[in-house]
């Protein structure tokens, strides 16, 4: 296929299916990267703190939560302050964020981010002062310390220094051990839910451990029964399940971004036969008996009937890009035969 690209709109064909005779075949997906494992997962962790060592970018004196916080600060290291405290321009407070992986250990090292909640105006050159991170349990499960690092995240054309990170900024002090296959049983989540492919990964898995140990439950879930022989072997067991091939199956789509003039789609989804009148275009889409040539105008300019050939979307765009339509008419195009009930897809708009 040929597409005329421009600044203003990049077409991106997404063929998420082989076409053979024009026959579908479905995507071979290993199990791992079709679903996430119950329990196994991360877990946010959030605290609050101060950032020191600021070179007159921090928070104002006005800033009441800041005043707070430096004082909760000195009460923790054991310093009474007397009377209200101001806070200098070289502080800030912070939210800090991080991810606590399953299974982590204590003392490993992870990753934590840094956003001020007062008035300052730059976290570059600062350090975080000692910040317990805590689960939503309400217990620690790390701390975190050092200096910040701003990066080059941008907003509306301007560098963004109120954001920060500390590489290996915390440590784990709380260990967070899920338990997996109690009962011998294991729950796999589809990431995308859909009946067609939970049902195959539940077949695949049967016929690999010759038996009945894997149950779909709904489009989500498949509950898994460890047999005998991996009992005391989960991890063995989870190793196994997720190298399995299943062939995934999807809904059909047309995503679409009106501001960029970006369209991603399948090529296979169908169009059925539908008549089209848009400006001085008019097309008629479904009868491949059609050489899909662009038509002639007539003695006013304006275009006659022109016949396109097939019945898939690519075959459509593929058509329209060569007639010279422009990426917004084609949009508008797309939004009406969807509206027609012709566009067999679901319709998405960013």
């Amino acid at each position: 296929m040929k597409f005329r690209l421009s600044n203003a709109a990049i077409f991106i064909f997404f063929f998420s299916s082989i076409w053979s005779e024009h026959e579908l075949v479905a995507q071979t997906s290993r199990i791992k990267d079709l679903v996430n494992i119950r329990g196994f997962r991360n877990n946010p962790l959030t605290g609050f703190g101060v950032v020191v060592g600021l070179n007159g970018t921090g928070d104002s004196p006005a800033s009441l939560v800041s005043n707070q916080a430096v004082s909760n600060m000195f009460t923790r290291m054991g310093i009474k302050p007397q009377g209200d405290i101001t806070v200098p321009a070289s502080m800030a407070a912070v939210i800090v964020t991080a991810d606590l992986p399953a299974f982590a250990r204590s003392g490993d090292q992870l990753d934590i981010k840094i956003a001020v909640i007062g008035d300052a105006k730059s976290l570059a050159g600062g350090s975080l002062i000692t910040t317990p991170l805590r689960a939503g349990d309400g217990n620690v499960y790390a701390i975190g310390q050092g200096a910040v690092i701003v990066g080059q995240a941008k907003g509306s054309g301007t560098e963004v220094l109120t954001v920060a990170r500390i590489p290996g900024g915390a440590t784990i002090e709380r260990e967070f051990a899920p338990t997996l296959g109690s009962q011998g049983r294991i729950t796999l989540s589809l990431k995308q839910p859909d009946f067609t492919t939970n049902v195959r990964l539940a077949e695949a898995i049967n016929t690999e451990l010759g038996g009945f140990f894997a149950k779909t439950l709904d489009p989500v879930t498949t509950e898994v029964t460890a047999p005998l022989t991996y009992s005391e072997r989960i991890p063995e067991f989870i190793s196994l399940i997720e190298g399995l091939l299943v062939e995934s199956d999807q809904r059909s789509s047309v995503v679409m971004n009106e501001r960029t003039g970006t369209i991603v789609m399948g090529a296979d989804v169908r169009v059925l036969p539908i008549a089209i009148a848009h400006g001085q275009l008019s097309i008629s889409v479904g009868d491949s008996s059609k050489s899909g040539k662009p038509a002639p105008k007539d003695g006013k300019g304006k275009a006659s009937v022109a016949e396109i050939k097939g019945s898939t979307v690519g075959e459509l765009v593929e058509s329209l890009n060569a007639m010279g339509v422009k990426p917004a008419d084609l949009i508008s195009i797309m939004q009406t035969i969807h509206a027609s009930g012709a566009l067999k897809a679901d319709l998405k708009f960013l």
